[in-house]
């Protein structure tokens, strides 16, 4: 432990009627001493402080410092959920670039295949228009029934309804359930 001696007015008056003492009885030659000017405070505390309140201080210093740091700590672990949160965002931005455009050329592939289909099942409706009804009721009434009434719905609706008389009455049946199927949303 440190011990400071503070030099205090009350101190200075001590020493210098300390040293006066000797010359108490010579009181013709009395001297006028002047007081000493008053010390420099120089510690960080005020002057009227007692000594105990530092160690209250110090404590609250360093409360103060661990709080400080605490802080930085979590400002810092922000930071870095902020750098991750940025991070994830910019890859799922790219992902979603990816997809779309993935998703695009799916669409693309689905539109070009419906259509060569639709093309293809146009054609196989010129033929079959072309064709007697009993000979294009024999062939479609071979096929399954979904492909007969994809055909039958391109067929000219003349053409379509002898094709449909001149097939097996059980054929004729499910073609007529498939056709009303795919037409079955737009009814109440």
């Amino acid at each position: 432990m440190k011990f400071r001696l503070l030099a205090t007015p009350a101190l200075v008056a001590g020493a210098i009627a300390l040293i006066a003492l000797p010359n108490i009885g010579r009181a013709q030659e009395a001297v006028t001493v002047p007081a000493p000017p008053p010390a420099k405070h120089t510690e960080s505390r005020p002057p009227d402080m007692p000594p105990e309140d530092y160690s209250q201080d110090a404590r609250l210093v360093d409360a103060l410092s661990r709080s400080k740091e605490a802080l930085e700590r979590r400002e810092h672990e922000l930071d870095q959920r902020d750098a991750q949160v940025a991070a994830a965002e910019q890859l799922a931005r790219r992902e979603i670039g990816q997809l779309s455009s993935l998703r695009a050329e799916v669409q693309k592939m689905v539109d070009q295949q419906t259509k060569e289909a639709n093309a293809e099942r146009d054609k196989l409706a010129g033929l079959f228009s072309n064709m007697k009804p009993v000979q294009a009721a024999a062939i479609l009434g071979k096929l399954d029934i979904p492909k007969a009434a994809a055909i039958m719905r391109r067929l000219d609706t003349r053409m379509a309804g002898p094709v449909l008389a001149a097939m097996d009455p059980a054929v004729a049946a499910g073609v007529t359930v498939e056709l009303q199927r795919a037409h079955a949303p737009f009814q109440n």
